[in-house]
């Protein structure tokens, strides 16, 4: 019996691992006829977001004529940040500048030098990819009841969110490094879960809320202030360092970084219903009110309890990424990946189904975006399926907050007993 269990969890593995890497990793493929004619499957950040914008003219270059020498090949080797504008934080920055120098060194011209670059870039996130899914199986059989059962709800990355977006940008990243700073947290190794936790901020920011949540707890509730420290000497030096040093070496890019999110518009967000104006700051200050009140309302009286389960830590996690996620005024399609994990961990069968609903209409925003007009508007077949996924994600956020205070106070009358 226990033989035969084994072998299901190995066949699962195999599964979640393989499919959704050779499905995204071939319709990605800039070279790749797909069957389809859906441009919606075919994009990705890494070739039509940053790498067709940024290298076939110099809108996004600082200096025109820097942008001239590297056309000509005078200047092969651009940097992000510092030649042209890149959005995305430092780690980014550094793995794309990466990617692109041994693109540029091994191909002879752009079409072939941006494929190259994809699958560098994709060889990066196959390697972060199985780590995440190997640490999330490792996390469910810490949990005591139904191990085995638990184990079956890695098959979520088999739907449809996980085979487009997991070759698509870097939030697999984020949350890998994210999900394996929670396994090494079990294993108190302090100093390493803030090394980790700090490549994932520095990847995406969006992962804070898993950060400020192991702070107030070492910090606050158990009082450890040494295994605190080691864990934020670990962030400081992953997740802040990087970018004082991206401010030290560009600051224009710096700048350029932080204007281009503080200037976006409403993407998918929750908000769109009731104020439909994408460009409105009501978007914006909606976003940070709320965020704020959550983290005001979590260090009052929602920080977790001494000797805290692991389930319910679990479900800490999940709300402090859900809330910077959904009430965010960008809620890009693959940012569902940064979700993903959490509630494989936090959700029981039932919540995980529903989810999955939330998935599907994940998936149909990037395969209706390009096929009907005024995708990023209110009213139209897009925003439809954004609105679906969003609400489906707010009641879980509801329930699994609601879940938490009943633990909580529950525990609380169970001591008060005492």
């Amino acid at each position: 019996m226990a033989k035969s269990k084994r072998l299901i969890e190995i066949l699962i593995l195999l599964l979640v691992i393989h499919v959704p890497l050779v499905i995204s990793i071939y319709i990605h493929d800039p070279n790749t006829e797909l069957p389809a004619k859906n441009f919606g499957l075919k994009y990705t950040d890494i070739v039509y977001g940053l790498s067709y914008p940024i290298f076939e003219n110099d809108e996004r270059w600082f200096n025109a004529e820097t942008f001239q020498k590297f056309k000509s090949s005078i200047y092969k080797y651009p940097i992000p940040y510092v030649d042209y504008k890149f959005e995305y934080p430092p780690l980014v920055g550094l793995l794309w500048y990466i990617s692109t120098r041994i693109a540029f060194e091994y191909t002879s011209n752009l079409k072939d030098a941006i494929r190259v670059n994809y699958y560098v870039q994709s060889i990066f996130t196959i390697i972060l990819y199985i780590f995440l899914v190997c640490s999330l199986s490792v996390l469910l059989k810490t949990k005591k009841q139904n191990p085995h059962i638990e184990f079956y709800k890695l098959l979520v990355f088999l739907l449809p969110s996980t085979l487009i977006y997991v070759i698509y940008n870097w939030d697999v990243a984020t949350a890998a490094f994210a999900v394996i700073g929670i396994l090494c947290i079990l294993r108190e190794k302090y100093f390493l879960t803030g090394v980790l936790l700090g490549l994932s901020f520095s990847t995406k920011i969006l992962t804070i809320g898993v950060v400020f949540y192991y702070m107030v707890k070492l910090l606050i509730v158990e009082e450890k202030r040494v295994l605190g420290l080691k864990y934020l000497v670990g962030f400081i030096i992953s997740g802040v360092i990087p970018f004082i040093l991206l401010y030290v070496i560009s600051p224009r890019g710096f700048s350029e970084l932080l204007n281009h999110h503080m200037s976006w518009y409403c993407e998918n967000c929750l908000y769109l219903p009731l104020i439909r104006d994408i460009y409105s700051n009501l978007h914006k200050i909606l976003f940070y009110t709320i965020t704020i009140l959550i983290a005001c309302g979590f260090l009052l009286f929602g920080y977790p309890w001494r000797n805290i389960s692991v389930r319910d830590e679990y479900k800490y996690l999940f709300v402090g990424v859900v809330s910077l996620v959904l009430f965010n005024y960008v809620f890009s399609p693959q940012m569902f990946l940064l979700i993903t994990p959490l509630a494989i961990l936090a959700l029981g069968v039932k919540a995980l189904l529903l989810y999955s609903i939330a998935d599907i209409f994940n998936a149909l925003i990037i395969y209706t975006f390009f096929n009907y007009p005024n995708s990023w508007m209110f009213g139209s077949v897009t925003q439809y399926m954004a609105l679906g996924r969003n609400l489906i994600l707010l009641v879980l956020f509801i329930y699994i907050t609601m879940s938490i205070i009943r633990s909580r106070l529950k525990m609380t009358r169970t001591s008060r007993r005492i």
